[in-house]
């Protein structure tokens, strides 16, 4: 399970902060005298100083990076701290060769490859981050790197992205940079704003082993809500992943390549596939199916081949 660095800070008689504490575990605080003030990752959490009962952390990333100086009652909590720190530290990484060992022991090679394909298919309920709406992206991070981003979706809490906005993308990489990168994939929302620092909404975690057994059929994962957002209900993504076949390698690197060159599709075969298309045409299965079915819906696209207009259906 994922573990997040929760820093908890103490109220006094007053409602007023005094001091902090700090728990690695999942799940919510809030008894009247303690409230929580951060929860990142775990591998989002670095010490930077130590200093008597002062520690100085590294909270977050990218963007939304912060450095903060946590004060604690006295020095032995300071120590007490980072001591916990590290070991949940030692603890992630042995889960994550057991994960590995786990996976070789099914005949699998050290140096195999995963290769899979991920859809963001879309969120609903989605807290309200500007002053009516939100205008929703997703990144999409292995451990500490970002593997994947969405196009953001303007003025709406319940976006839909498709192939043009960034929807689709492909893990190929070693069974042991796959295993050893965390526990699986993080899918962060974040409300874009051009004028300041993008809000991050809500995460979603997707373990190794739910990515490898996936079958491409949509899947609605419930948002680990940022406490400013807490009040709010409901609030999904939804995610289509399963192994990628040959096919799916071969049509991923037509539609960079189109993308590139900032052509309207990809041919594959005889057939034209537009960078807006959702769900295969069968023409295009006739071709050989490159088009990753059952994770693209279809749209209609129109372009020219000549002067004579073609509708993709």
């Amino acid at each position: 399970s994922v573990v997040f660095a929760c820093i908890l800070e103490e109220l006094d008689d007053e409602g007023s902060a005094s001091s902090f504490s700090l728990s690695g575990v999942d799940q919510e605080f809030a008894d009247g005298k303690w409230i929580e003030a951060y929860r990142f990752n775990l591998e989002d959490v670095e010490v930077l100083n130590h200093h008597h009962h002062t520690v100085e952390l590294k909270l977050g990333r990218g963007n939304g990076t912060k450095v903060r100086d946590i004060k604690f009652a006295n020095d032995d909590d300071a120590v007490t701290f980072c001591n916990v720190l590290q070991s949940l530290g030692k603890l992630k990484a042995g889960h994550a060769q057991r994960r590995l060992d786990h996976y070789l022991s099914k005949g699998k090679d050290l140096g195999s490859k995963v290769q899979l394909l991920v859809e963001v298919v879309s969120a609903v309920r989605l807290p309200v981050a500007d002053i009516a709406s939100t205008d929703a992206y997703v990144t999409v991070h292995l451990g500490k790197n970002q593997v994947h981003k969405t196009d953001f979706r303007p003025n709406t809490l319940n976006p839909i992205w498709t192939v043009d906005t960034g929807s689709l993308f492909m893990l190929d990489m070693s069974s042991e940079q796959f295993f050893g990168s965390g526990d699986g994939l993080m899918f962060s929302v974040y409300d874009y704003d051009a004028l300041g620092q993008d809000d991050l909404l809500g995460r979603v975690f997707v373990s190794q082993e739910d990515l490898l057994e996936g079958s491409g059929k949509r899947k609605a994962f419930s948002l680990i809500l940022e406490k400013e957002y807490k009040k709010a209900k409901g609030c999904k993504l939804a995610l289509r992943f399963r192994p990628a076949t040959p096919a799916d390698i071969v049509f991923m690197k037509a539609l960079a390549a189109g993308k590139k060159k900032k052509v309207v599709g990809a041919f594959a075969g005889e057939a034209f596939v537009p960078i807006r298309q959702h769900q295969p045409a069968n023409v295009l299965e006739a071709a050989g199916g490159l088009l990753p079915g059952n994770l693209l819906k279809r749209e209609t696209r129109k372009t020219k081949a000549g002067s004579r207009e073609v509708r993709m259906n």
